[in-house]
Protein backbone atom coordinates (compact mmCIF):
# COMPACT_ATOMS: atom_id res chain seq x y z
CA UNK A 1 0.00 0.00 0.00
CA UNK A 2 2.92 1.99 1.00
CA UNK A 3 4.81 1.41 -1.93
CA UNK A 4 1.58 2.38 -4.60
CA UNK A 5 1.04 5.46 -2.68
CA UNK A 6 4.62 6.44 -2.74
CA UNK A 7 4.31 5.55 -6.66
CA UNK A 8 3.90 9.16 -7.89
CA UNK A 9 6.11 10.75 -6.07
CA UNK A 10 8.96 8.50 -7.00
CA UNK A 11 9.82 10.38 -10.74
CA UNK A 12 9.75 13.72 -9.13
CA UNK A 13 12.08 12.83 -6.70
CA UNK A 14 14.48 11.35 -9.42
CA UNK A 15 14.05 14.17 -11.54
CA UNK A 16 14.55 16.82 -9.23
CA UNK A 17 18.06 15.21 -7.73
CA UNK A 18 20.70 14.78 -9.53
CA UNK A 19 22.89 12.70 -7.53
CA UNK A 20 19.75 9.82 -7.82
CA UNK A 21 18.97 10.71 -11.32
CA UNK A 22 23.16 9.79 -12.46
CA UNK A 23 22.40 6.29 -11.14
CA UNK A 24 18.30 5.81 -12.24
CA UNK A 25 18.60 3.29 -15.39
CA UNK A 26 21.22 1.53 -13.77
CA UNK A 27 19.96 0.49 -10.98
CA UNK A 28 16.37 0.14 -12.80
CA UNK A 29 18.18 -2.38 -14.44
CA UNK A 30 18.88 -0.86 -17.90
CA UNK A 31 22.66 -0.24 -19.17
CA UNK A 32 23.67 -1.91 -16.21
CA UNK A 33 27.20 -2.42 -17.66
CA UNK A 34 27.32 -5.93 -16.15
CA UNK A 35 28.55 -8.55 -18.30
CA UNK A 36 26.88 -11.83 -18.03
CA UNK A 37 28.30 -15.41 -16.45
CA UNK A 38 29.70 -16.95 -19.62
CA UNK A 39 31.23 -20.03 -17.72
CA UNK A 40 30.75 -22.06 -14.39
CA UNK A 41 32.94 -20.00 -12.34
CA UNK A 42 31.73 -19.09 -8.99
CA UNK A 43 30.59 -15.69 -8.58
CA UNK A 44 30.22 -13.71 -4.91
CA UNK A 45 28.04 -10.41 -5.35
CA UNK A 46 29.49 -8.09 -2.49
CA UNK A 47 27.13 -5.30 -1.80
CA UNK A 48 27.81 -1.74 0.08
CA UNK A 49 25.82 0.79 0.40
CA UNK A 50 27.64 3.90 0.21
CA UNK A 51 31.04 5.40 1.19
CA UNK A 52 31.24 4.38 4.71
CA UNK A 53 30.27 0.73 4.06
CA UNK A 54 32.36 0.33 0.94
CA UNK A 55 35.73 1.22 2.75
CA UNK A 56 34.17 -1.30 5.46
CA UNK A 57 34.41 -3.89 2.80
CA UNK A 58 38.23 -3.19 1.49
CA UNK A 59 39.23 -5.75 3.74
CA UNK A 60 36.73 -8.12 3.42
CA UNK A 61 36.85 -8.25 -0.53
CA UNK A 62 41.08 -7.96 -0.08
CA UNK A 63 41.21 -11.71 1.61
CA UNK A 64 38.26 -13.27 -0.21
CA UNK A 65 40.45 -12.66 -3.44
CA UNK A 66 43.38 -14.11 -1.61
CA UNK A 67 41.63 -16.97 -0.05
CA UNK A 68 39.26 -17.47 -3.02
CA UNK A 69 41.27 -16.55 -6.03
CA UNK A 70 38.88 -18.91 -8.53
CA UNK A 71 35.98 -16.72 -7.53
CA UNK A 72 34.81 -13.68 -9.33
CA UNK A 73 33.33 -10.89 -6.99
CA UNK A 74 31.10 -8.72 -8.64
CA UNK A 75 30.65 -5.49 -6.25
CA UNK A 76 27.66 -3.24 -6.23
CA UNK A 77 27.03 0.18 -4.14
CA UNK A 78 23.49 2.35 -4.17
CA UNK A 79 24.93 5.74 -4.37
CA UNK A 80 27.23 7.60 -7.00
CA UNK A 81 29.61 8.50 -4.00
CA UNK A 82 30.27 5.17 -3.07
CA UNK A 83 30.53 3.56 -6.73
CA UNK A 84 33.31 6.33 -7.32
CA UNK A 85 34.97 5.48 -3.73
CA UNK A 86 34.57 1.99 -5.17
CA UNK A 87 36.41 2.28 -7.78
CA UNK A 88 38.90 4.22 -6.53
CA UNK A 89 39.74 1.46 -4.04
CA UNK A 90 39.19 -1.45 -6.44
CA UNK A 91 40.31 -1.07 -9.36
CA UNK A 92 42.96 1.43 -8.62
CA UNK A 93 45.58 0.17 -10.82
CA UNK A 94 46.37 -2.87 -13.06
CA UNK A 95 45.09 -4.98 -10.25
CA UNK A 96 41.44 -5.39 -9.94
CA UNK A 97 40.36 -6.71 -6.53
CA UNK A 98 36.90 -7.27 -8.30
CA UNK A 99 35.70 -8.49 -11.60
CA UNK A 100 32.66 -5.96 -11.80
CA UNK A 101 31.56 -3.21 -9.86
CA UNK A 102 27.70 -1.71 -10.57
CA UNK A 103 24.99 -0.23 -8.75
CA UNK A 104 22.52 -2.38 -6.84
CA UNK A 105 18.67 -2.69 -8.05
CA UNK A 106 15.86 -0.79 -7.21
CA UNK A 107 13.64 -2.81 -4.85
CA UNK A 108 11.22 -2.98 -8.06
CA UNK A 109 10.57 -7.22 -9.08
CA UNK A 110 11.49 -6.23 -12.62
CA UNK A 111 15.10 -4.23 -11.60
CA UNK A 112 16.25 -7.26 -9.24
CA UNK A 113 15.24 -9.83 -12.00
CA UNK A 114 17.23 -7.57 -15.05
CA UNK A 115 20.32 -7.18 -12.73
CA UNK A 116 20.35 -10.81 -11.32
CA UNK A 117 20.11 -12.37 -14.47
CA UNK A 118 23.10 -10.24 -15.48
CA UNK A 119 25.07 -11.17 -12.52
CA UNK A 120 23.72 -14.63 -11.38
CA UNK A 121 25.32 -14.94 -8.31
CA UNK A 122 25.91 -17.82 -6.17
CA UNK A 123 26.25 -15.93 -3.11
CA UNK A 124 25.13 -12.77 -2.02
CA UNK A 125 27.16 -11.27 1.11
CA UNK A 126 25.59 -7.90 2.15
CA UNK A 127 27.98 -5.49 4.30
CA UNK A 128 25.94 -3.55 7.08
CA UNK A 129 23.11 -3.21 6.07
CA UNK A 130 20.69 -2.00 2.92
CA UNK A 131 18.64 -5.12 2.87
CA UNK A 132 15.29 -5.01 0.81
CA UNK A 133 12.71 -7.04 1.16
CA UNK A 134 11.81 -7.74 -2.45
CA UNK A 135 15.73 -8.28 -3.15
CA UNK A 136 16.02 -10.68 -0.28
CA UNK A 137 12.71 -12.82 -1.19
CA UNK A 138 13.59 -13.31 -5.43
CA UNK A 139 16.83 -14.11 -4.13
CA UNK A 140 15.17 -17.08 -1.56
CA UNK A 141 13.23 -17.92 -4.38
CA UNK A 142 16.31 -18.68 -6.61
CA UNK A 143 18.10 -20.34 -3.97
CA UNK A 144 20.21 -18.03 -3.63
CA UNK A 145 21.73 -17.77 0.14
CA UNK A 146 22.10 -13.85 1.08
CA UNK A 147 24.58 -13.36 4.12
CA UNK A 148 24.44 -9.99 6.56
CA UNK A 149 27.95 -9.36 7.07
CA UNK A 150 29.37 -6.91 9.93
CA UNK A 151 26.18 -6.62 10.67
CA UNK A 152 25.03 -4.05 13.13
CA UNK A 153 21.30 -2.89 14.40
CA UNK A 154 21.05 0.16 16.31
CA UNK A 155 18.32 0.79 18.82
CA UNK A 156 16.59 2.83 16.92
CA UNK A 157 16.36 0.90 13.94
CA UNK A 158 15.54 -2.48 16.02
CA UNK A 159 12.30 0.26 17.93
CA UNK A 160 11.28 1.14 14.01
CA UNK A 161 10.99 -2.66 13.00
CA UNK A 162 9.61 -3.45 16.20
CA UNK A 163 6.36 -0.94 14.99
CA UNK A 164 6.25 -3.10 11.83
CA UNK A 165 5.25 -6.27 14.00
CA UNK A 166 4.85 -9.46 11.81
CA UNK A 167 5.97 -7.33 8.37
CA UNK A 168 9.57 -6.83 9.83
CA UNK A 169 10.31 -10.40 8.96
CA UNK A 170 10.17 -9.69 5.81
CA UNK A 171 13.68 -8.40 6.07
CA UNK A 172 15.39 -10.70 8.04
CA UNK A 173 13.54 -14.57 7.43
CA UNK A 174 15.15 -14.56 3.69
CA UNK A 175 18.59 -13.99 4.66
CA UNK A 176 20.91 -17.02 5.50
CA UNK A 177 23.00 -15.93 7.81
CA UNK A 178 23.59 -13.02 10.17
CA UNK A 179 27.33 -12.33 10.94
CA UNK A 180 27.07 -9.78 14.03
CA UNK A 181 29.68 -6.96 15.10
CA UNK A 182 28.91 -7.67 18.31
CA UNK A 183 26.90 -9.81 21.34
CA UNK A 184 24.53 -6.68 22.12
CA UNK A 185 23.86 -6.53 17.57
CA UNK A 186 23.11 -9.95 17.86
CA UNK A 187 20.93 -9.83 20.99
CA UNK A 188 18.82 -7.14 18.89
CA UNK A 189 18.58 -9.73 16.03
CA UNK A 190 17.29 -12.45 18.39
CA UNK A 191 14.58 -9.52 19.44
CA UNK A 192 13.72 -9.47 15.49
CA UNK A 193 13.10 -13.57 15.55
CA UNK A 194 16.36 -14.30 13.71
CA UNK A 195 17.07 -18.09 15.47
CA UNK A 196 20.22 -19.01 16.33
CA UNK A 197 20.72 -21.16 14.29
CA UNK A 198 21.28 -18.25 11.92
CA UNK A 199 23.40 -15.74 13.82
CA UNK A 200 26.83 -16.03 14.41
CA UNK A 201 28.99 -12.97 16.49
CA UNK A 202 32.11 -12.15 13.91
CA UNK A 203 33.86 -8.79 15.64
CA UNK A 204 33.87 -5.86 13.37
CA UNK A 205 36.07 -6.17 10.33
CA UNK A 206 36.64 -2.48 10.26
CA UNK A 207 39.39 -3.57 12.68
CA UNK A 208 40.72 -5.64 9.50
CA UNK A 209 41.74 -2.58 7.27
CA UNK A 210 45.50 -2.36 6.54
CA UNK A 211 47.24 0.50 8.29
CA UNK A 212 48.44 3.77 5.87
CA UNK A 213 52.11 4.13 6.37
CA UNK A 214 52.99 7.73 4.57
CA UNK A 215 56.10 7.86 5.62
CA UNK A 216 57.54 11.37 6.51
CA UNK A 217 57.60 12.40 2.53
CA UNK A 218 54.31 11.63 2.14
CA UNK A 219 53.42 13.80 5.65
CA UNK A 220 55.39 16.44 4.74
CA UNK A 221 53.23 16.70 1.21
CA UNK A 222 50.14 16.80 2.69
CA UNK A 223 51.12 18.92 5.19
CA UNK A 224 52.40 21.41 2.03
CA UNK A 225 48.82 20.71 -0.03
CA UNK A 226 47.28 22.38 3.54
CA UNK A 227 49.78 24.54 4.06
CA UNK A 228 51.28 23.54 7.11
CA UNK A 229 53.54 25.59 8.85
CA UNK A 230 56.43 24.25 11.67
CA UNK A 231 54.97 24.72 15.00
CA UNK A 232 50.94 25.11 13.67
CA UNK A 233 48.51 22.89 16.08
CA UNK A 234 45.76 21.16 14.20
CA UNK A 235 42.58 19.79 14.95
CA UNK A 236 40.38 18.09 12.39
CA UNK A 237 36.67 18.52 13.25
CA UNK A 238 35.88 15.06 10.76
CA UNK A 239 32.33 14.28 8.91
CA UNK A 240 30.59 17.01 10.93
CA UNK A 241 27.03 17.45 10.65
CA UNK A 242 24.45 20.61 10.25
CA UNK A 243 24.11 21.75 13.84
CA UNK A 244 27.21 20.68 15.22
CA UNK A 245 29.66 23.22 13.32
CA UNK A 246 28.40 26.64 15.06
CA UNK A 247 29.21 24.56 18.59
CA UNK A 248 32.66 23.66 17.32
CA UNK A 249 33.70 27.11 15.17
CA UNK A 250 32.98 29.00 18.11
CA UNK A 251 35.09 26.61 20.68
CA UNK A 252 37.83 26.81 18.12
CA UNK A 253 37.37 30.26 18.43
CA UNK A 254 37.97 30.61 22.19
CA UNK A 255 41.22 27.99 22.13
CA UNK A 256 42.50 30.06 19.52
CA UNK A 257 42.85 33.40 21.91
CA UNK A 258 45.14 30.92 24.00
CA UNK A 259 46.93 29.04 20.96
CA UNK A 260 47.54 31.52 18.11
CA UNK A 261 48.75 28.66 15.92
CA UNK A 262 46.21 26.43 16.15
CA UNK A 263 44.72 25.70 12.46
CA UNK A 264 40.95 23.79 12.24
CA UNK A 265 40.30 21.33 9.02
CA UNK A 266 36.62 21.45 8.80
CA UNK A 267 34.97 18.27 6.70
CA UNK A 268 31.64 18.12 6.59
CA UNK A 269 30.23 14.56 6.05
CA UNK A 270 28.44 16.23 2.72
CA UNK A 271 31.03 18.12 1.43
CA UNK A 272 28.89 20.09 -0.85
CA UNK A 273 28.12 21.56 2.60
CA UNK A 274 31.32 23.67 2.73
CA UNK A 275 30.50 26.72 0.81
CA UNK A 276 27.40 27.12 2.34
CA UNK A 277 29.12 27.29 5.72
CA UNK A 278 32.21 29.50 4.05
CA UNK A 279 29.13 32.12 3.94
CA UNK A 280 28.63 31.73 8.08
CA UNK A 281 32.52 32.01 8.98
CA UNK A 282 33.58 35.63 8.97
CA UNK A 283 36.60 36.09 6.93
CA UNK A 284 37.93 38.39 9.78
CA UNK A 285 39.66 37.08 12.03
CA UNK A 286 39.32 33.55 11.19
CA UNK A 287 40.55 33.51 7.24
CA UNK A 288 38.96 30.42 6.06
CA UNK A 289 39.15 28.58 2.76
CA UNK A 290 37.92 25.78 0.99
CA UNK A 291 40.36 23.24 -0.04
CA UNK A 292 39.64 23.47 -3.58
CA UNK A 293 40.63 26.86 -3.48
CA UNK A 294 44.15 26.76 -1.44
CA UNK A 295 46.86 26.94 -2.77
CA UNK A 296 50.29 24.51 -1.25
CA UNK A 297 52.80 25.73 0.42
CA UNK A 298 52.86 29.14 3.25
CA UNK A 299 48.99 29.57 4.10
CA UNK A 300 47.45 32.26 6.48
CA UNK A 301 44.18 30.71 6.60
CA UNK A 302 43.43 29.15 10.04
CA UNK A 303 40.24 27.20 9.03
CA UNK A 304 40.08 24.82 6.19
CA UNK A 305 36.84 22.88 4.51
CA UNK A 306 37.33 19.77 2.91
CA UNK A 307 35.02 20.08 0.13
CA UNK A 308 36.46 17.18 -2.06
CA UNK A 309 35.20 13.97 -1.49
CA UNK A 310 37.67 10.96 0.00
CA UNK A 311 39.76 13.19 1.48
CA UNK A 312 39.34 12.88 4.89
CA UNK A 313 40.57 9.95 6.39
CA UNK A 314 44.49 10.41 4.76
CA UNK A 315 43.80 13.96 6.30
CA UNK A 316 44.03 12.32 9.63
CA UNK A 317 47.53 11.73 9.56
CA UNK A 318 48.73 15.64 9.81
CA UNK A 319 46.21 16.19 13.03
CA UNK A 320 47.32 16.33 16.12
CA UNK A 321 43.83 15.55 17.49
CA UNK A 322 40.50 14.91 15.95
CA UNK A 323 37.04 15.19 16.58
CA UNK A 324 34.37 12.62 15.71
CA UNK A 325 30.64 14.21 13.61
CA UNK A 326 27.41 13.15 13.85
CA UNK A 327 27.95 12.39 17.53
CA UNK A 328 27.12 15.81 18.74
CA UNK A 329 23.38 14.70 17.32
CA UNK A 330 21.82 11.71 17.67
CA UNK A 331 23.01 10.48 14.46
CA UNK A 332 25.19 7.42 15.38
CA UNK A 333 28.63 9.00 14.96
CA UNK A 334 30.93 7.79 11.76
CA UNK A 335 34.20 5.63 12.38
CA UNK A 336 36.80 6.75 15.12
CA UNK A 337 39.05 3.79 13.48
CA UNK A 338 40.28 6.15 10.87
CA UNK A 339 42.52 8.97 13.21
CA UNK A 340 42.98 6.03 15.56
CA UNK A 341 44.91 4.01 12.67
CA UNK A 342 47.77 6.58 12.95
CA UNK A 343 48.04 6.95 16.49
CA UNK A 344 46.06 10.33 17.08
CA UNK A 345 43.93 10.85 20.12
CA UNK A 346 40.30 11.28 19.55
CA UNK A 347 37.26 13.26 20.99
CA UNK A 348 33.49 12.79 20.81
CA UNK A 349 30.16 13.47 21.60
CA UNK A 350 27.73 11.53 23.39
CA UNK A 351 25.71 9.86 20.22
CA UNK A 352 28.12 7.30 18.77
CA UNK A 353 25.58 4.45 18.78
CA UNK A 354 26.67 3.40 15.37
CA UNK A 355 30.08 2.60 16.42
CA UNK A 356 29.26 1.41 20.12
CA UNK A 357 31.94 -0.96 20.57
CA UNK A 358 34.61 0.96 18.83
CA UNK A 359 33.90 4.02 20.67
CA UNK A 360 33.55 1.87 24.17
CA UNK A 361 37.15 0.34 23.36
CA UNK A 362 38.67 3.32 22.79
CA UNK A 363 37.50 5.13 25.86
CA UNK A 364 37.82 2.13 28.10
CA UNK A 365 42.24 1.84 27.14
CA UNK A 366 42.27 5.93 27.22
CA UNK A 367 42.64 6.53 23.67
CA UNK A 368 39.17 8.93 23.57
CA UNK A 369 37.32 11.02 25.70
CA UNK A 370 33.48 11.83 25.16
CA UNK A 371 32.05 15.54 25.70
CA UNK A 372 28.68 16.73 25.82
CA UNK A 373 29.10 20.40 25.51
CA UNK A 374 31.20 22.95 23.96
CA UNK A 375 32.93 23.87 27.73
CA UNK A 376 33.84 20.49 28.27
CA UNK A 377 35.18 20.46 24.33
CA UNK A 378 37.17 22.95 24.82
CA UNK A 379 38.75 21.68 28.28
CA UNK A 380 39.93 18.48 27.12
CA UNK A 381 40.79 20.36 23.56
CA UNK A 382 43.20 22.61 25.20
CA UNK A 383 44.14 19.86 27.80
CA UNK A 384 45.53 17.73 25.15
CA UNK A 385 47.04 20.39 22.97
CA UNK A 386 49.09 21.79 25.64
CA UNK A 387 50.41 18.12 27.43
CA UNK A 388 52.40 16.38 24.55
CA UNK A 389 53.15 13.73 27.09
CA UNK A 390 48.80 13.01 27.36
CA UNK A 391 48.42 13.55 23.52
CA UNK A 392 51.40 10.38 22.81
CA UNK A 393 49.77 8.00 25.16
CA UNK A 394 46.28 8.64 23.68
CA UNK A 395 47.14 7.97 20.64
CA UNK A 396 49.44 4.94 21.27
CA UNK A 397 46.29 3.34 22.88
CA UNK A 398 44.29 4.58 19.96
CA UNK A 399 46.57 2.45 17.77
CA UNK A 400 46.79 -0.31 20.28
CA UNK A 401 43.02 -0.89 19.99
CA UNK A 402 43.20 -0.37 16.22
CA UNK A 403 45.84 -3.43 16.20
CA UNK A 404 44.30 -5.18 18.76
CA UNK A 405 41.05 -6.61 17.38
CA UNK A 406 41.60 -7.66 14.13
CA UNK A 407 40.89 -10.83 12.54
CA UNK A 408 36.71 -10.21 11.90
CA UNK A 409 36.88 -10.86 7.94
CA UNK A 410 39.07 -14.40 8.57
CA UNK A 411 36.19 -15.97 10.79
CA UNK A 412 33.64 -14.36 8.51
CA UNK A 413 34.73 -16.40 5.62
CA UNK A 414 36.11 -19.22 7.64
CA UNK A 415 32.15 -19.69 8.99
CA UNK A 416 31.14 -18.70 5.30
CA UNK A 417 33.15 -22.73 4.42
CA UNK A 418 31.36 -23.86 7.27
CA UNK A 419 28.42 -23.43 5.95
CA UNK A 420 29.34 -24.66 2.77
CA UNK A 421 28.70 -21.23 1.06
CA UNK A 422 31.95 -20.88 -0.75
Amino acid sequence: MIFFLALPVFPLVYLLSKKRRANLFQRLGICTGFKRKKNTSFRIWVHALSVGEVRSALPFVQSLKKRKPGAQIIFTVSTKTGFDTAQQLFCSGNDCLVSQIGYFPLDFWVSVLRIYKHIEPDLVCLVETDYWPGFLYYMKQKKIPVVLINARLSMRSLKGYLKMGRFSSLFFSSLAHIMAQTPLDAQRFKKMGVPGTCLSIMGNIKFDQVPVDLGKPGISKLEARFGIQEGDRIWIAGSTHEGEENILLAVFASVKKNMPNLKLILAPRDPKRSEKLMEQIPSFPHHPVLFSQLKPGRSRHDIILIDQMGLLALTYAICDLAFIGGSLLPLGGHNPLEPAMFGKPVLFGPHMTDFLQIADLLVDEKGALRVETASQIQEKLEGILKNPALAEQMGKACYKVFLGNAGAVDRIITKLEELNFV
